[in-house]
């Protein structure tokens, strides 16, 4: 119950709320490229679902009567470079968006209008479900 009135108050306050300050670019100060590098490197190896993807998925294209690492490698080159074209369009992709947006108010007005309207859905769709015995 707690929650669903927390979300209904979110939502009920970002219709009712005639200011865009939620829509305004955060102040960064200097952004260390290192640290979240090593962040991102800590992610992926720490992700089962990466060693579980490539120890289950790609062993099924390298033929076992070959010899040598030479298959496995261009697999996981030919994954690492797809991977990389796929982040970089996504990235600038999302950077341009985000630039357009943040230039207009009005649009930004509307986001956090619809955003108040989801939270209140999901409050009473969470207000509907029935807790377990």
């Amino acid at each position: 119950i707690l929650g669903v009135i927390y979300l209904v108050y979110l939502g009920i306050r970002m219709l009712l709320d005639k200011s865009n300050a939620a829509f305004q670019a955060p102040e960064v100060d200097k952004l260390n490229i290192r640290k979240v590098y090593a962040q991102g490197i800590l992610t992926s190896l720490t992700n089962p679902k990466v060693s579980l993807f490539f120890l289950s998925f790609l062993p099924q294209f390298i033929d076992t009567q070959t010899s040598g690492p030479i298959p496995f490698l261009i697999l996981g080159l030919t994954f690492t470079t797809t991977g990389l074209l796929w982040c970089l369009f996504v990235a600038y992709f999302s950077s341009y968006v985000t630039n357009k947006l943040r230039g207009n108010q009005k649009i930004g007005m509307v986001l956090n209008k619809i955003t108040g309207v989801i939270f209140i859905g999901m409050g009473i769709k969470l207000l509907q479900t029935k807790a377990p015995n």
